[in-house]
């Protein structure tokens, strides 16, 4: 499933065997003003959040927007306080075993 937003999300393999996450803001969302970016964001995060809640559980898809969304949720604060310089790129390691179990999404 392609998930469009503020960003293009890539998948790399690194030098030690892992994967990680790239993320590279748009030119569109990078014109965008502060307020908007903020606008934007939120409603990319409410957009993820209502199409995960569509999938089913079993669906290969939902794993990987869930680990979107947490990766999201954690940038939208740094989003708002313009703290990230929005024309790098954003690598994110990903780890092969998950010690915490599988993301779940609460109502």
């Amino acid at each position: 499933m392609e998930i469009s937003g503020p960003f293009k999300i890539g998948t790399m393999q690194n030098d030690m065997g892992g994967n990680e996450l790239h993320l590279d803001f748009t030119a569109e969302f990078r014109a965008k003003n502060i307020a908007q970016q903020t606008d934007a964001f939120q409603q990319y995060i409410r957009d993820l959040i209502n199409d995960i809640s569509r999938l089913d559980p079993n669906d290969p898809n939902r794993q990987g927007m869930l680990t979107i969304l947490q990766v999201v949720e954690q940038l939208m604060p740094h989003i708002e306080a313009n703290e990230i310089p929005l024309e790098e790129t954003i690598v994110i390691s990903l780890q092969q075993d998950n010690p915490f179990g599988t993301i779940t999404l609460q109502s």
